[in-house]
């Protein structure tokens, strides 16, 4: 008996396998599309609250006058690090940082500057902290113990920047490093005057108690400025309120008035 031949038939699964693939990559692209239309338009994702932090000097109003504008932006378009800066630009802080979290929430936490001194300027007084920054201009000092700074012409201030001194802006190198040492003692102080002759800066500091000490550029340095206390606590307890105290020399030299 003869029996005849059947085909076989073939199925190819691996190109099944590829068009099922192509079908799933569809539909997942597809998938995002919609879920980032979504998440674009919803209201869930919208910034509907700023909240402030850290200030005290500041008021809040100051600082969501910058950033009232990304209400009712999408959070996921928010740069964070870049609000920071601008806040950092705009308001005389040391640290801004932002940060955002559902439901459409922004965080602004600020870090002050403290007011070290008090420059003379048009009838008032430019705040500044100890790195120079103008922290604030105000007419007087009413409730503010702070040494004045003289002997500098300054030019307009402007928020958030430092002083600009005319003619001479490498003075505020000399004046950030002695605002550094005198910072711990700077309601003790009335006046920091700053001189400049012949390339070279001195500095005569005069106490609330009447000391006067007088330094050279040179001077500005920790160990004088520890020297500076240890002989300004030696004359307080010896009963001496008043004369001149210069530590330009090798040892400090001592004159009472």
């Amino acid at each position: 008996m003869l029996y005849g031949s059947k085909k076989v038939m073939r199925f190819d699964y691996g190109k099944k396998r590829e068009n099922n693939n192509k079908a799933l990559l569809r539909l997942a692209a597809f998938l995002c599309i919609i879920t980032i239309m979504l998440v674009a338009t919803s209201s869930f994702f919208k910034l509907k609250k700023i909240e402030v932090e850290g200030n005290s000097s500041i008021p809040d109003s100051e600082i969501l006058e910058i950033v009232n504008r990304y209400l009712g932006k999408n959070i996921f378009t928010i740069k964070p690090a870049l609000i920071g800066e601008e806040i950092r630009q705009a308001i005389p802080v040391k640290e801004a940082t932002v940060r955002v979290s559902l439901p459409g929430t922004m965080v602004v936490r600020v870090v002050e500057r403290d007011v070290a001194a008090a420059v003379p300027y048009l009838g008032g007084f430019i705040l500044i902290d100890q790195s120079g920054y103008v922290v604030d201009v105000r007419t007087d000092l009413e409730n503010l113990r702070l040494p004045i700074i003289t002997g500098l012409e300054i030019a307009k201030p402007e928020k958030a920047k430092t002083i600009a001194i005319k003619d001479n802006q490498d003075l505020l190198e000399d004046l950030k490093n002695i605002l550094k040492y005198l910072y711990s003692m700077r309601e003790e102080l009335s006046e920091i005057h700053m001189d400049y002759q012949g390339g070279e800066s001195s500095f005569f500091i005069y106490t609330l108690d009447g000391f006067q000490i007088y330094l050279e550029e040179d001077d500005i340095g920790e160990e004088k400025f520890s020297l500076m206390k240890s002989v300004l606590g030696d004359l307080r307890n010896r009963g001496m309120d008043k004369g001149l105290i210069d530590l330009s020399k090798e040892a400090p030299v001592f004159k009472a008035f």
